[in-house]
């Protein structure tokens, strides 16, 4: 079976985890904590930077945050289409008002022409669907006085304006679970600009230290890297440079290959914004539920993984009371595949899923 997603680990990557095993500062303590923490800021550009033990909690971190900073706020616009971390995160801890947003049908983002003039009252959750970002800085200048803050666990390494995703908004979230461009297994990470955020967010990862060992001066949790984590995450942005480039060819290779498919169109970036090659998908523009059904059904009987675009909020038991408009999200997750991605995917692997969706799309008129 092809798989949707693998980690590219060549040995000279996995040498700093294995370094750090020899070692024996197997937990939350160990030299690679600094040493990815500080490449991976060198390499965003990054203010400050909080290494984590997933996404999830990188992300409930934002709101814990934003919290911290606005503890007043309650309302936060967030997208209707998206993997339901990005919301559960908000309500770990409660307090939010959700307005929700449904999917712009060309880039399957939230779609933020809909959203009306917002006070300081309101935050608003970017989140970047499959590595293609939304312009944040063009948002914010729109927008003077919305709060964003980025669930960016998809858009790593993608751009606006010239800069990486991430780090134009108040405070952006991070993964590097196994199926993300770089990976350290689970893991993530928190980055602001604001040091206030950072001083708070840092102290209560760790159970909410204080400056004095073992008095804790606030709610805490146990949301640490582990050295081994870390090291994997050394060794993945060593050889970053190699992992981008990999992924750029699967996706070129798949757009050259599809673009002159007349059901077929493909996820449209926003001016001033670079896709973060994260997973490669296609809209089948004349699809129902049903026939994308086939499609995936058809494929993996060709031994060829694939995913279903995300579902509406509404879809998810403990979500579907909230008020949503989910027109375009479901026809996005009525239409729309996502395909293998990983780096090391082939040539002749890539023409192998291409051939074979344009076999179905030829039989099944």
């Amino acid at each position: 079976m092809l798989p949707i997603y693998q980690p590219y680990l060549p040995a000279s990557c996995l040498h700093y985890a294995h370094d750090a095993l020899d070692s024996t500062w197997i937990s939350s303590q160990g030299v690679y904590i600094d040493k990815a923490k500080e490449k991976l800021k060198e390499i965003i550009g990054s203010k400050y930077l909080i290494l984590v033990n997933n996404g999830t909690c990188a992300t409930h971190m934002l709101a814990l945050g934003l919290k911290f900073k606005y503890p007043n706020l309650k309302k936060i616009i967030v997208p209707n289409n998206v993997y339901v971390a990005a919301w559960n995160s908000f309500l770990f801890s409660g307090g939010w008002d959700f307005e929700v947003i449904d999917a712009d049908v060309n880039t399957w983002n939230i779609d933020h022409s809909k959203i009306k003039g917002t006070g300081k009252d309101t935050a608003f959750l970017a989140v970047h669907n499959l590595g293609n970002i939304i312009n944040v800085p063009a948002l914010k200048k729109k927008f003077p006085d919305m709060i964003i803050v980025e669930d960016n666990c998809e858009g790593l390494f993608g751009t606006y304006d010239g800069k990486y995703s991430g780090t134009e908004s108040l405070i952006s979230s991070l993964s590097f679970f196994g199926n993300k461009t770089i990976t350290s297994g689970e893991g993530g990470a928190v980055l602001t600009a604001d040091e206030g955020i950072f001083e708070y967010l840092n102290s209560i990862r760790g159970q909410g230290q204080s400056s004095q060992r073992y008095i804790h001066d606030k709610l805490g949790y146990n949301y640490r890297m582990t050295n081994i984590q870390a090291a994997l995450l050394y060794g993945q942005l060593m050889i970053l440079d190699e992992i981008r480039e990999k992924k750029s060819a699967v996706f070129e290779l798949y757009k050259s290959e599809l673009s002159g498919v007349d059901e077929i169109s493909f996820q449209k970036t926003e001016g001033g914004t670079e896709h973060a090659e994260w997973m490669f998908g296609l809209r089948f523009n004349k699809f129902d539920f049903v026939k994308k059904r086939m499609l995936e059904l058809f494929l993996f009987e060709n031994n060829i993984e694939t995913r279903p675009m995300f579902y509406s909020i509404n879809q998810h038991a403990h979500l579907s009371t909230i008020k949503s408009d989910n027109t375009v999200a479901d026809l996005l997750n009525h239409q729309c595949l996502i395909l293998p991605s990983f780096p090391e995917l082939t040539r002749s692997q890539i023409l192998t899923v291409t051939r074979k969706i344009k076999d179905f799309l030829r039989t099944s008129k």
